[in-house]
């Protein structure tokens, strides 16, 4: 009888593997839907608590469904975050490819002479983000 751990873990290995050869283009897709789409990770293993908590109760492990249902929860808080970051992610990518495309777009010209197209100065960099606690215990 199979566990089904080797499809989990392959499952897992597979979407490390293509997020660590995405493009710039499609990493934030690949990333919205590995981590927080509904076949995500998370989506999976807030199930895989789901079904775990029911099967307790079922079988009068109500103290082990209890702790299962506040992970649970606690995996949603943690879906949330996830989600904030990849909308912040995809601003900063979609930021650095804008940038990369507007040096790309530089005159031939001008490069083989050595001259500087636009400002002299170094751009301002972006503000950072604000740092987002990670949920508490309950």
């Amino acid at each position: 009888m199979s566990t089904g751990s080797s499809d989990i873990g392959g499952l897992s290995a597979c979407w490390n593997d293509r997020l660590a050869a995405a493009r710039p283009e499609e990493f934030d897709e690949l990333f919205s839907t590995a981590v927080t789409g509904d076949v995500g990770t998370v989506a999976g293993l807030h199930q895989m608590l789901e079904t775990a908590s029911e099967w307790c109760r079922a079988h009068g492990a109500r103290g082990s469904a209890a702790e299962l249902d506040v992970l649970a929860g606690r995996l949603t808080d943690l879906g949330e975050e996830l989600h904030l970051v990849r909308e912040g992610m995809a601003h900063e990518i979609r930021s650095g490819s804008h940038r990369a495309a507007a040096a790309a777009r530089a005159s031939p010209a001008a490069s083989a002479r050595g001259a500087r197209v636009g400002p002299t100065e170094a751009p301002a960099p972006l503000p950072s983000p604000p740092v987002r606690s990670l949920p508490r215990s309950r």
